[in-house]
């Protein structure tokens, strides 16, 4: 395993203009920085594209073969992009250490990775994916983060026929256009809020009252449509649903009205930018829910960096458990990827971590099972197969999703982040009812 300030040359994480990015060197680095935010730009390739072919000559020789894709580097969301970007780095780096793909065509290969910064904008992620087959030769892309920009990108990869794996959308709609190019490992947006809301039923003291703040992107409005059926399948009363701008920084107002209209439960259907909001205005505005829970970017590390103690009992979903142990080809199993992370990055690795690691692993199981490497057998192949990864077994229903359930997590003052729900996999109970704030 290489360390920190290891890059091999076919880890590049490529600059275009108004991308940051790493460009990784042959051997070992003076760089010092395995973050990828500083970028010593150049190099967007690797090899003769082969006249628009995938696959090529690293210049040593060595046949290789091009993952490509936009990812938020910058911006709101760049967190949760680096934690793709750092496993999407390390696995191909374990793929290309340990001898590379052996294709069913019979020929080994090493990955090589070009990941340009979109900064979640739809419409440089859609220029990016054109560029990187037109201009990089690339066959075979790996999704960005966010629905708002994953649907535009599918659409690329089906009006040029490449396969598409993605850990980063899970907007049903991607799912719903009859694209068979695109591939998901996030269970779709409307299963987010189910597990919460089971898991609050279930306890001794039910809520009667539920509140919905919903940011106004595709992931986050197909979130909160899913949590209102849930919610008309039990007794509970809506009693706050209001949408808010992806741009606000304030969300007093509707927190207020959560507060006045004495919800027992509330359900942040937005992004990590918005929960962290939420966690520190809930104390500036005095609001006392017995549970609240936040869709996405609630259970990272740089969340509790950035809010503190006001993050302590905030509950979160997530595809995968970081105390799993399911088989991995590359890895050997997941604690050995969790530990690699932790290695190399200095950061716990989360469910888009573990996504992330499987995008990579989805690719190299076709690759190794297709007798003509090509993006119509790979696509084929993907649709078919079924295999263990550091993430959970990997098999895609007939639109392309993977077929998972979501965990609740919950940042408890002691321990930590514990998983809470279902009962037969949690650490820890949930902290149910949480404490008022005057008595923490």
């Amino acid at each position: 395993m290489a360390d920190k300030q290891s890059r091999r040359t076919f880890l590049k994480v490529a600059g275009s203009t108004g991308a940051v990015g790493l460009t990784g060197l042959a051997g070992c680095s003076d760089d010092g920085s395995g973050d990828g935010d500083g970028g010593s730009g150049g190099d967007t390739g690797g090899g003769d594209t082969g006249g628009g072919a995938t696959t090529g000559d690293s210049g040593g020789g060595t046949e290789t073969i091009k993952l490509g894709g936009s990812m938020s580097l910058t911006g709101d969301n760049a967190d949760l992009g680096q934690l793709y970007q750092d496993a999407y780095e390390l696995t191909i780096q374990t793929i290309n250490d340990n001898g590379g793909v052996e294709a069913g065509d019979g020929t080994t290969y090493e990955l090589e990775l070009i990941l340009r910064d979109d900064g979640t904008d739809a419409s440089t992620s859609r220029s990016i994916y054109q560029e990187l087959i037109d201009q990089e030769g690339v066959d075979y892309l790996l999704g960005p983060y966010a629905s708002s920009v994953t649907l535009p990108a599918s659409a690329v990869a089906a009006q040029n026929e490449k396969p598409m794996v993605e850990g980063g959308g899970a907007s049903p709609e991607i799912f719903n256009q009859g694209n068979e190019w695109i591939f998901g490992l996030l269970p779709t947006a409307d299963k987010y809020p189910g597990s919460f809301i089971d898991m609050c039923l279930a306890q001794d003291s039910p809520p009667e009252s539920i509140a919905i703040l919903a940011e106004d992107d595709t992931f986050s409005q197909s979130t909160a449509s899913g949590a209102r059926d849930k919610i008309e399948q039990t007794d509970m009363e809506l009693v706050v649903d209001q949408t808010f701008p992806s741009d606000t920084s304030d969300l007093s107002t509707n927190l207020g009205r959560v507060r006045d209209n004495d919800a027992d439960i509330l359900l942040l259907c937005a992004h990590q930018q918005h929960n962290i909001i939420l966690a520190n205005q809930m104390e500036s505005q005095d609001v006392n829910v017995d549970a609240a829970m936040g869709t996405v970017g609630s259970l990272n590390d740089s969340f509790k960096g950035e809010v503190g103690d006001n993050g302590n009992y905030i509950y979160g979903p997530t595809s995968w458990d970081i105390n799993a142990d399911f088989e991995d080809p590359v890895f050997g199993g997941t604690q050995n990827f969790v530990d690699a992370i932790n290695e190399n990055y200095d950061a716990s690795p989360d469910y888009h971590s573990a996504a992330g690691e499987a995008v990579i692993i989805t690719f190299k199981n076709a690759f190794e099972n297709v007798d003509e490497l090509n993006p119509t057998a790979v696509r084929d192949h993907i649709r078919e197969a079924e295999f263990s990864t550091a993430y959970g077994t990997v098999a895609f229903d007939d639109r392309g999703v993977i077929d998972k359930n979501m965990l609740v997590r919950q940042w408890q003052p002691d321990p930590g982040l514990q998983t809470v729900w279902p009962e037969n996999v949690q650490q820890t109970a949930p902290i149910y009812p949480t404490p008022e704030w005057g008595n923490r």
